[in-house]
């Protein structure tokens, strides 16, 4: 199989930017016509299976959690997905998290001493907390989980005989990322789709308000000048063909997308800025660093009558449909 080497590090990156999330009920708008393209997953590649056991590290304390691979696919996908999503977007949310799994434990840094995976790069659920969260509901819930991942547990999707760095996130802004847009790496498999139904979601648009003190004291650390006039603090921005903000001159000194939606606490990098009345205000569209899968997206999928498989397809270009090897 061919060395990924090169992108294992943006794997910490990527990953800090998938979000609980609440998908969207609202009507769906999303044209079916992916369902076309199925036969492209129709190639079965064997890919070397996990351990029986998943060792999870817990990024704040430092401890080791040993689960099923069965387990640890359900609680992965009742925090990253939950259980009120359509059952198919549950499917592609679970094919996706194997494959990440697989994926980090094929370019394992350090810092995850014997771990396979860390709470950080994918949060999780414990049955406990599942409980405490669901509460009379648990039942249910757990049994649709359930269902879906065993019907799913041994599908992984590749990219040249490897497992992918399958990342997702809530909402995109109406088209996902391209992957060199965020991580300054072009990767065959992240690439940028439509997702429109996800404008439908409650979680499109927010907004960032900041008076000129707060945000004169973010800008100021982090190495811009901010004199005189507050709204000459804003200069010339550059956008991605896929609507998110490529470059911003802020207070003098020229940022990243990314970076101003880091600094700002954004829930996006696609966003408008404006000063008016004393106070700077970000609109954001989406949520999320908006590479790979967008949830929302894919449960409109799911609502529109699409398969996991057709799911996964739309959003990992590229990439085909494997089983892991009994």
């Amino acid at each position: 199989m061919k060395n990924y080497t090169a992108i294992c590090f943006f794997l910490a990156v990527a990953m800090i930017l998938c979000p609980l999330v609440s998908v969207s009920h609202a009507k769906d708008t999303f044209s079916s016509n992916v369902s076309g393209e199925k036969s492209e997953f129709t190639e079965e590649i064997p890919v070397p299976t996990p351990t029986e056991n998943v060792k999870i590290l817990s990024v704040g304390s430092g401890s080791v959690t040993e689960l099923s691979l069965r387990e640890y696919l359900i609680d992965s996908v009742a925090a990253e997905i939950g259980p009120t999503a359509e059952a198919e977007a549950i499917k592609a949310q679970a094919v996706a998290c194997h494959s990440l799994l697989l994926y980090t434990k094929a370019h394992k840094t350090e810092s995850l001493g014997n771990a396979d995976i860390s709470d950080k790069a994918q949060k999780y659920l414990t049955e406990e907390e599942q409980k405490e969260k669901w509460g009379d509901k648990y039942s249910a819930y757990r049994s649709k989980l359930e269902q879906c991942i065993d019907e799913v547990q041994n599908k992984v999707l590749c990219f040249e005989d490897e497992p992918i760095m399958a990342t997702f996130f809530s909402v995109s802004n109406g088209k996902t990322e391209n992957a060199e847009n965020v991580w300054g790496k072009s990767i065959p498999y992240l690439v940028s789709v439509e997702s429109p139904s996800d404008k439908l979601s409650p979680n499109f648009v927010s907004s960032v308000e900041l008076t000129t003190k707060e945000a004169k004291a973010i800008l100021e650390k982090n190495g811009a000048k901010c004199e005189g006039d507050p709204k000459k603090w804003i200069g010339k921005s550059e956008q991605n063909n896929t609507g998110t903000v490529k470059s911003l001159f802020l207070g003098g000194k020229e940022f990243s997308g990314p970076e101003i939606r880091t600094m700002f606490s954004l829930k996006s990098a696609t966003f408008s800025l404006k000063y008016d009345d004393g106070k700077f205000t970000f609109t954001v569209k989406g949520y999320g660093h908006g590479v790979g899968m967008s949830q929302a997206g894919a449960n409109a999928m799911a609502k529109s009558g699409n398969t996991y498989d057709e799911i996964l397809l739309h959003y990992y270009k590229n990439a085909v449909l494997s089983t892991t090897e009994p």
